[in-house]
């Protein structure tokens, strides 16, 4: 979605020189390595069906004041939920199999604004990684685990 947009907000501009071209590829990479399109989406439909649902319970006079309230407020809430998690291990289950390797962790946590390396879930989940891949249940355990104790 980002990259999409950026993409087609520079692609073959004329007026553009090549440091702003290195700029915008490398632009580019970080947003494809770091998944971030990915992490939007989850992002904004989580945050859209809380806002939709409080307006409706609401009811309020004022819905941009209540929105921007509930944004204000959202900071300090619980932002990822078990659904949530389980998107994110479909989506890198490639295969179907119900399973997912460690790199997978990795970048599941990346899309929840958490860094690990493996060595450092290696030491936390020793028994849990040892067969080298996670189910989902595994999975989504260790990104609330992760995600709690930010």
């Amino acid at each position: 979605m980002a990259s999409q947009l950026l993409e087609k907000l520079f692609q073959n501009n004329p007026h553009l020189n090549e440091i702003q071209k290195d700029q915008i590829q490398e632009t580019l990479s970080y947003l494809e390595k770091h998944k971030i399109s990915l992490l939007f989406e989850v992002t904004f439909e989580i945050i859209y069906k809380e806002l939709l649902s409080q307006l409706i319970f609401e009811m309020s006079n004022q819905p941009r004041k209540t929105l921007l309230d509930a944004l204000k407020n959202h900071k300090n809430q619980q932002f990822f939920d078990t659904t949530d998690y389980e998107v994110i291990f479909e989506h890198f289950d490639t295969f179907n199999d119900k399973t997912v390797k460690i790199n997978s962790i990795i970048q599941g946590l990346q899309i929840i604004g958490i860094t690990k390396s493996e060595e450092e879930l290696n030491q936390k989940y020793t028994a849990i990684l040892k067969k080298g891949f996670v189910n989902k249940n595994e999975f989504v355990d260790i990104l609330k685990d992760e995600y709690s104790s930010r």
